[in-house]
């Protein structure tokens, strides 16, 4: 049987120097040049990535960051179906810039629906000036926040392939396809966890959201707080939560997604 072929592009946003083009390359050829990499206007890349039945060609545009080429970079919005826009972790402006001028460009000139994730770059730098409390003020404006490195390929291949999943609109993703996202994730903080164990119980292991509601309680998380208070959600109520669920995969005889969550698990505390 052939698989179905379906193109979906995306915009890297974000001021000249953050690291967008190292992005692509690290993710599209798997190497990270030292030397400064300029975008000349717009450079185009491509990426398949198969899921099971289905093959996502993913058009990445690279954008020039510079702010006297704003026709340009308005133009390379027309037909986005979604952003990853890119902040500098040792310059506090650059997510200023994407939250007070990127951001709304990319809104006026797209698709109001069109996913939006955060990447924070340049995470192996030991100077890092972007706060969590930074982050906090603006995390509802974006679908998703990571921090990555080009240099060492650092949620890279997760952010991209995460990015691939939203945009690909009415397909269905198998279990496999899932977990291959969900294992390239870094695992930092207990938010990344709670994340990821949501994504395996609502998507893989089939755990509805009432069920889901009642173990929030009995681990003490507030599922009020979950968007809101992203640095407030205590490990050890989130590692209750784990092991609640563990305990219902063991009881359906559902070794798969019990393992699945043991390894997010390990991957977190290692």
């Amino acid at each position: 049987m052939n698989e179905t072929l379906i193109k979906k592009k995306i915009n890297l946003l974000g001021d000249q120097g953050v690291g967008k083009t190292s992005l692509i390359i690290r993710y599209v050829q798997n190497v990270f040049g030292e030397e400064y990499l300029k975008t000349i206007g717009t450079n185009i890349y491509t990426k398949d990535i198969s899921f099971e039945g289905s093959t996502i060609k993913l058009i990445i545009q690279d954008i020039m960051g510079e702010s006297g080429f704003k026709s340009v970079q308005r133009g390379a919005f027309k037909g986005s179906t979604g952003a990853i826009a890119v902040a500098d972790i040792t310059r506090p402006d650059t997510l200023d810039c994407l939250v007070n001028e990127w951001l709304p460009m990319y809104r006026e000139h797209s698709s109001q629906d069109n996913p939006v994730l955060l990447a924070v770059n340049k995470f192996d730098i030991d100077t890092k000036k972007i706060t969590h409390l930074q982050l906090q003020d603006v995390y509802d404006q974006f679908d998703h926040v990571l921090y990555t490195s080009a240099k060492n390929g650092r949620n890279v291949e997760y952010m991209f392939k995460y990015m691939a999943s939203r945009v690909a609109q009415n397909l269905q993703f198998s279990s496999k396809d899932i977990e291959g996202i969900v294992l390239e994730r870094e695992i930092d903080s207990p938010k990344d966890l709670l994340d990821t164990l949501l994504a395996i119980s609502s998507d893989i292991g089939n755990i509805p959201y009432n069920i889901r509601e009642g173990l929030f309680e009995e681990s003490g998380i507030d599922k009020f707080d979950l968007d809101e208070e992203i640095f407030s959600i205590k490990e050890e109520n989130v590692l209750t939560f784990a092991n609640l669920l563990m305990y219902i995969y063991d009881e359906r005889d559902d070794g798969y997604s019990r393992d699945l969550i043991k390894k997010m698990i390990e991957k977190y505390v290692s």
